[in-house]
This record gives C-alpha cells, structure tokens and sequence, in this order.
C-alpha cells in the first residue's frame, strides 16, 4: 500500500478527505493527518509517507514551506497540493518545487482521489526504474570485479571505472578478501534469486562498520560461492598497522556472518598491492589463505605471510596435540574428537595430519601411547595389571589386555614376569 499524509489546517477538511475518499480502492492507505506543516514534519520521520497531500495556505509553517522541506529531507516523497485558491501564483510556484499535482479544494472527490492515485503510479513507476538501474548497474559492477580479481580486465577500463568509484588508480594500494563458506552448496542456494539479494544486503549491512572507518571497501560480489571484498589501503608508512586491524575487523565480520548466516565461514587475506595489475594476485593469495581454515580450525582470519609457514603450522599443530595427549592420556574420555577440539581443528584433519607426519592415525597413535606407559608403570611399580588399566585411561582390564598383547605380543602379567627375569 502507497502511504499518504493529508496536511489542512481546517480539521472538517482533513477528516473529510480522510474519511469520505476511498483510498484503499486505488491501493492508498493514509497513514495519518497534520494540522499544519511543522507537524507534518514531525509525522514524516515517523511515518515515512509516499505521498503528501497539502492545503497551501496554513499557519506556522505552510504548504510551500513545507514542500520545499520534504524535497530537500525526502525527495522520495511526492507532494500534492489542494488549496482554495484558484491562483496563478500558486501554482508557479508549485511547478517550481516540482509538485505531483495542483487540485482545488471544490473538487469532487473522484478528482481527488485520481490526482493522488495518479501521483501514486507515478511514484511506483520511479521506483521499478531506480530499482532496475541499480539492479543493471550491480550486474555491470560484478562483471567488473570479477575481471579485475581473474587479472584479465581492460587497463583503460579499469582505471575508469576505480575512478568512478573514487579510487586513485595509479597510487592506490589495494588488498583482496575473500569469505569462503565450507559448505559451496548451501552458500549457492543462500545466493540463489531473490536469495542472492538478500544476501548481499546482509554482507553490506555487516561490512558498513569498515566503509564508514578506516578501510573503505568496494561492493562486496558473490563470485564463484564466494564473497570478495577489495579494500583501498593508506599510505605506504601506514600498511603494516592498518593490515593488522583489517584483519581483527575481517574476524568480527566472520563471526558475524556465521551467526546470522549459520554456515561455516573462512576469510583469508591477500597481501596489499600497488596497481590495478596486482589485484589478481592479492586475490589469489586470499583464496589460498581462506584454504588454511581447515588445518587451523576457527582462528579467524588467515592472511597470506601465513600460506608460507603452514608447513610449520601443521608441525606446531602435532607438536600441541602430542603434548595434550601426554598430560591426559589417563583421562578415559580421552579421545580424538578432544584432541582435535584442543587444537581447534576437525577430527578427519586431525587424523590425516597424523598419517601424513606420523605414518599412522590420532587414535593408534594414543593407543601406543597408553600401552607404551602401561609398560613401563609395569617395569617399574607393583600396581596390579587393572590398576595400570586404569592409570592409562582403560577402565576396562580385558580390552587392555587384548590391547596389550596385540602391541607386545604378550599379556600385561607375561611382559611383567619376563622383564624381572631379564
């Protein structure tokens, strides 16, 4: 329904036009009446109206006036005028602030009543035009980034439109995030049709905290199941610091967006480039750092200096998980989903990580573990073989000795006696 406000200072008119019209057939709702225009303008903030509909001639603050206020605090909304007075002047002026309509008050109401619908169409014709300009302009936009980010868009073109965008192509530093869900399906339907809309405007809504602070960003675009932000850095002797704090805003975005979104989010950061040219690679390095998610767990942000130390991440990673299980590996609820959560890394990664560096998985690792301790307390203390069970995190005695036997080929009291003998 269009919103209307009708504005007279005579009470018997305002009702009347309220009242006696039927708006609701032409799809008009009136959201509510003022006796002049200083309260009109206090019911606009409020009641954010399409369409206005002003006696001319009112105290404190007239019809006018008030026109003038509206197009300059609300040029979406539409005036109309209606006033008693069949003056030239009136109406010059009313076409100077470019009003919908001009109707004199001993109208009929089915005059009214077409002027206003009239306005109303007029309106909703403006917004399906705005609404399709934005639409055309995004899809142009979206053709641009993904070009620039595939480093395979025209130089002249670029540095046009980097300029329209307000970025000084030439001495601009630019950096590339990505925001990468772990699972492509349910992001690709999140953005699929209307879908995709509101995904973006839920992106722009979280990321306007960076827009309006340090790091102006560049319309986000849902490319390939991902999300790319462009950030234009400052100057040189500033970087460094601002990459860091880019970096903590990026892992609040994160955060944000897991919650609102419910989906598994990874951001990784490209490295700042100077030069439309550059842009592909700090979006390639963002695309690989986004791939670290996985092996560090729910860190946050990566950017791309850590790309070249993974190697000594995984190690660092093994190094934690190896000394966790040593100061636990008593505890009975010790397991590879703990220890995998310790480290913050999922339990397959934890797992593969282990094969690949160890030569076996997490779990055989912490079973000859516990067996490689339950032989020594055997060595070397007089504890009953369901007691030494028990020390290691078994509190089943049998399944410990089946364990035991399969790794030493002999039960727990064989090993015993055989090592007093030996």
């Amino acid at each position: 329904m269009i919103k209307l406000l009708i504005v007279d200072d005579d009470m018997w008119i305002r009702e009347g036009l309220r009242r006696n019209i039927r708006w609701e057939q032409a799809g008009i709702e009136v959201a509510g009446t003022a006796a002049d225009g200083e309260e009109a303008l206090k019911l606009m903030e409020e009641l954010r109206p399409d369409l206005v509909l002003t006696d001319i001639q009112m105290p404190f603050l007239d019809g006018l006036q008030l026109a003038e206020r509206i197009n300059g605090e609300y040029p979406g909304t539409k005036v109309v005028f209606l006033t008693g007075y069949d003056d030239f002047s009136y109406a010059k002026q009313a076409l100077r602030l470019q009003a919908a309509d001009y109707i004199l008050k001993y109208e009929d109401n089915e005059v009214i009543l077409n002027a206003v619908a009239s306005a109303a169409s007029t309106l909703l014709a403006d917004k399906r035009g705005a609404e399709q300009a934005r639409k055309s302009q995004a899809l142009i936009q979206n053709k641009f980034f993904a070009e620039l980010f595939e480093g395979c868009a025209n130089p002249e073109w670029a540095r046009k439109e980097l300029d329209n965008l307000g970025i000084a192509a030439p001495e601009a530093c630019f950096q590339v995030a990505v925001i990468q869900p772990e699972d492509n399906r349910r992001f690709a339907r999140a953005g699929e049709g209307d879908n995709a809309e509101l995904l973006l405007f839920s992106i722009h809504n979280i990321c306007s905290e960076l827009e309006s602070g340090e790091f102006p960003y560049r319309y986000p675009a849902v490319y390939n199941n991902r999300v790319n932000l462009l950030f234009n850095l400052p100057a040189p002797e500033d970087r460094e610091g601002a990459a860091e704090q880019l970096a903590e805003h990026l892992g609040e975005i994160r955060r944000t967006l897991e919650t609102c979104l419910k989906l598994q989010i990874s951001v990784g950061l490209g490295s700042c480039r100077e030069g439309i040219g550059r842009i592909a690679i700090s979006y390639g390095e963002a695309l690989n750092a986004a791939q670290l998610k996985p092996v560090i767990g729910e860190a946050g942000v990566f950017v791309s200096g850590e790309i070249r130390h993974s190697q000594n991440s995984h190690h660092t990673l093994l190094k934690e998980m190896e000394q966790y299980m040593r100061q636990h590996f008593h505890e009975e609820e010790l397991n590879l989903t703990a220890i995998a959560g310790h480290v913050h890394i999922s339990s397959a990664y934890a797992s593969t990580l282990f094969k690949k560096y160890k030569g076996m998985n997490l779990s055989e690792y912490l079973i000859q573990l516990r067996i490689d301790k339950a032989a020594e307390l055997l060595s070397t203390t007089d504890a009953k073989s369901y007691e030494v069970s028990e020390q290691v995190g078994y509190r089943n005695p049998q399944y410990f000795s089946v364990l035991f036997k399969k790794h030493y080929g002999k039960s727990p009291s064989e090993y015993r006696r055989d090592r007093q003998h030996s």
